[in-house]
């Protein structure tokens, strides 16, 4: 009997593996195109911003060079006790691009993204409110590619595709994988009916529609997941079907991979910090199933340098894991145009399960600083 559920266990992991996966590829062919584009709605892009005076001047030209019109759009940017030369960075900008409806708000009393988020919203005057990161560009098209989605599929939140701007070197490519199959995870749910991701990097939402929600709809008691907790406020208020992803390469954000190793991890350990915090069913679910499906690679590979026979099962896992995780990667990455990357698959499987699976028990118990500062579990 023992013997058997050593079988069935992994079998069953496996196949509930191959079948999230299956299921997020079905989400991802049903998202469709994007509608046509609208300029006429009010926006308010919102930046909260620490310690980013190397980054925030090309972020703010990016959202300059907009293809949208610049009486329909204002940019708020929040300072968050920033130590270096942010605020003057911004404060240069807005005397060099006058034409630009942009402004400092300076962080007063509480710390914090969520804080900065929350700050910029009682003063924003738009009817949809875009979120981009301080070390992000945008696309030019991105403001109206996100307005075009919300109005037309009549959304309440909607979710964009961000991508590493320029990976350089194999540590950033496989960075830029990995994070190439959370995003693709996250666009795939969406378009299946159950959300389970996003990334504030590149997200919008209705300013009515957040209005609406009951309580604290950041979680600001949790220092990360704005974007995660957000979206689920939405979702339980409105409807999977007011929950939408912007398939379009003209809402595309990119962004930069972590210059280190450390930092990396200590990213990763931020973000598996909120998943104490998480209530939401199938979010809970499939995390449990990518944790279980990356513990059993690693176990299986341990193991069989023990024992042999242990051997094929980490070969039979490492085939089925490649196989189901090139199905939700290949639409994304021919989405992103970066097919190149996909050979990648192959060789780093059992380094991305180790690590995964070594995060989501460290998140767990262990603090991680972003932005020196340490980082609030749930």
């Amino acid at each position: 009997m023992i013997a058997f559920a050593h079988i069935l266990i992994p079998l069953l992991i496996a196949a509930a593996y191959v079948l999230l996966m299956a299921l997020l590829v079905k989400g991802w062919s049903q998202l469709g195109r994007c509608p046509p584009i609208k300029q006429t709605a009010r926006v308010s892009v919102i930046i909260a911003a620490r310690n980013e005076a190397d980054n925030i001047g090309l972020c703010l030209q990016s959202l300059a060079d907009q293809h949208y019109p610049r009486n329909r759009f204002e940019v708020l940017v929040v300072d968050d006790y920033s130590t270096d030369q942010t605020a003057a960075t911004v404060e240069g900008f807005i005397r060099q691009n006058t034409e630009v409806d942009l402004h400092l708000i300076r962080q007063t009393g509480q710390t914090g993204k969520k804080a900065a988020i929350a700050l910029a919203l009682q003063q924003a005057r738009g009817v949809y409110i875009l979120t981009t990161d301080a070390d992000c560009e945008v696309s030019p098209g991105w403001i109206a590619a996100m307005v075009s989605v919300m109005e037309g599929r009549q959304a309440v939140f909607v979710s964009g595709p961000v991508t590493f701007k320029d990976p350089a070197g194999l540590f950033q490519q496989l960075q830029d994988l990995e994070f190439m199959s959370l995003v693709a995870s996250g666009a795939g749910s969406i378009g299946a009916g159950f959300p389970l991701m996003c990334n504030g990097a590149n997200l919008g939402f209705s300013m009515e529609a957040y209005r609406s929600l009951q309580g604290d709809a950041l979680r600001q008691q949790i220092a990360s997941g704005d974007d995660v907790f957000l979206m689920l406020s939405m979702l339980n208020r409105f409807g999977s079907d007011k929950i939408a992803f912007a398939r379009c390469r003209d809402a595309l954000v990119f962004t930069r991979p972590a210059g280190t190793p450390v930092g990396f991890i200590n990213q990763r350990l931020r973000w598996a910090s909120k998943s104490r915090a998480y209530r939401n069913f199938p979010l809970i679910l499939s995390a449990m199933i990518v944790f279980f499906m990356n513990a059993m690679l690693v176990f299986s590979l341990v193991a069989g340098l023990f024992t042999p026979r242990f051997l094929m099962w980490f070969l039979l896992v490492y085939l089925v894991k490649i196989f189901a995780d090139l199905m939700v990667l290949t639409g994304f990455a021919r989405f992103a145009q970066k097919p190149g990357l996909l050979w990648l698959v192959v060789p780093s499987e059992p380094l991305v399960a180790f690590y995964t699976t070594l995060v989501a028990l460290a998140g767990q118990v262990v603090p991680a600083r972003w932005k020196d500062r340490r980082v609030r579990g749930g």
